[in-house]
């Protein structure tokens, strides 16, 4: 593993740092990303366990975001099945979508398998979680570093698949720059919020000051934009919106 120089951590993970900065910055979990970096550089007993808790914390991000919580007692693998099991996992336009649909459910489960494996070797290796015998065998770094990036993998592909599914179907928690387009449009059509000397942009003043408008008003545009129709928001239509736009 080559030597980082400019005072960085050799060991990047760079498709979850990647898929993490194309939205808004999760900095709990950007943390969680730098400690596993680092600890592969010093401490490397250590990434088994903080591989796993960076797979969960995701899981639990991504589940929350849709409005589906995770039960605290759930195992790492039922978090990933119950995360997955929300996902619109091909493209509207597939030309196979079953085909399609059972290749991507063996990358699934080669994810279970990551998952599974990950999960047994901090059970045997890891030392920040369980009390073991200070001189019983470790692993060493290679076997740390295969971990690291078959969480980096992991992540990398949760966080996407979910990032563009939200930019077009909102979640229960939404994020004022997924919607650029709406924000942009918004803009345009609204003037600047003046108080005092200060000029305020209407999307992020409508946003901060108002979410539910906010979300009726970024409903509203979306189904205008893929030609659905717009009802008065309200739990049943609101899912019936999402079904829509999920199936196009």
């Amino acid at each position: 593993m080559a030597d980082a120089s400019d005072g960085r951590p050799a060991f990047q993970m760079v498709g979850a740092r990647s898929a993490i900065l194309d939205g808004p910055i999760a900095e709990p979990i950007e943390q969680q990303i730098y400690a596993l970096e680092s600890a592969l550089e010093n401490v490397p007993d250590f990434a088994f366990d903080l591989s796993k808790t960076l797979v969960e914390s995701v899981c639990k991000t991504v589940l929350a975001d849709i409005g589906q919580p995770a039960d605290p007692a759930w195992s790492t693998l039922k978090l990933l099945r119950e995360t997955t099991s929300h996902f619109t996992l091909l493209p509207s336009d597939h030309p196979n979508p079953q085909k399609g649909r059972e290749s991507v459910e063996k990358t699934v489960r080669g994810l279970l398998q990551t998952i599974q494996g990950l999960s047994e070797l901090r059970n045997q290796y890891g030392m920040a979680s369980h009390g073991r015998d200070a001189f019983a065998a470790r692993l060493d770094l290679r076997q740390a570093t295969l971990v690291a990036q078959a969480a980096d993998t992991i992540v990398a592909f949760l966080y996407r698949i979910h990032r563009d599914a939200l930019t077009q179907t909102p979640g229960a928690r939404i994020h004022y720059e997924d919607h650029a387009d709406f924000n942009d449009t918004f803009d345009r059509d609204n003037e600047l919020v003046r108080l005092g000397e200060l000029e305020l942009i209407p999307s992020r003043v409508l946003f901060h000051g108002d979410p539910e408008a906010y979300r009726a008003a970024l409903l509203e545009f979306i189904a205008e934009r893929d030609g659905l129709v717009y009802e008065e928001e309200s739990a049943a239509s609101s899912e019936e919106r999402a079904r829509q736009v999920e199936e196009r």
